[in-house]
């Protein structure tokens, strides 16, 4: 039984959420449980709304957080293999509608889930809304991350190595968040540029290795980048 802790504020989200989209409710599975989740209907609504605003906001409203990504659904599972505890302290990049980090904090870790889309962020904080102990939600953009200080152990990820252009800046991210020795986990449905990523990283000083998630829904395996800072780059 999950219980909200603010229903008001929830209630306020919410109605944020459904000016711009209709949400859908229901239950998924997370960490093992079942969880009650909300996720946006239609996701090319979304698009649709980018491609024809020209308000400068309209940059907040990034579409691909709101797709159901497998990517997501592997980094759940192999969680279950870091023994996490109430001590862990977890902060996911491009946390989109909050899956991966939602699934450490009902393990019990301290999470952050950040995301550079204002959307996206309203979303996380509504599907968060029976964790607010556990779960903080920041706004971070991977091209400036000036002034965030934090750093954390591990840093996890669920299918934001998909576009190569984006690997520069969200590499001196990852040096900035994380902690000496600390371990970066990033899940995508092994993709080319997922290929590509892995030689990438490596070449920008990265030890990775990586790890498939069979999610046995007749689909790809789901690949889990496990990496750390060579002690010669950090």
């Amino acid at each position: 039984m999950h219980t909200l802790a603010d229903p008001r504020n929830a209630l306020k989200l919410l109605k944020r959420l459904e000016r711009r989209v209709q949400i859908v409710h229901g239950q998924t599975q997370i960490a093992g449980q079942d969880y009650p989740w909300a996720r946006v209907l239609d996701p090319d609504q979304l698009l649709e709304q980018t491609l024809s605003n020209d308000r400068p906001e309209s940059a907040a409203l990034d579409p691909f957080w709101a797709a159901n990504w497998r990517a997501a659904q592997g980094l759940d599972r192999y969680l279950d293999r870091l023994g996490i505890t109430a001590d862990t302290r977890i902060l996911e990049l491009g946390g989109g509608s909050g899956r991966a980090g939602i699934s450490a904090a009902l393990r019990g870790a301290q999470v952050w889930i950040t995301d550079a889309s204002s959307m996206a962020l309203i979303m996380c904080r509504y599907n968060a809304r029976f964790l607010t102990n556990r779960i903080q939600v920041r706004k971070l953009d991977w091209s400036d991350t000036k002034g965030f200080e934090h750093r954390f152990p591990i840093v996890i990820g669920s299918d934001i190595v998909y576009n190569p252009s984006l690997y520069p800046i969200l590499e001196p991210c990852m040096r900035q968040v994380i902690e000496h020795n600390g371990i970066v986990l990033l899940s995508e449905p092994q993709r080319h540029t997922g290929d590509r990523f892995e030689s990438w990283i490596r070449k920008a000083g990265w030890q990775c290795n990586s790890h498939l998630i069979d999610l046995e829904d007749g689909q790809r395996e789901i690949r889990i980048f496990q990496c750390r800072l060579n002690p010669d780059a950090s």
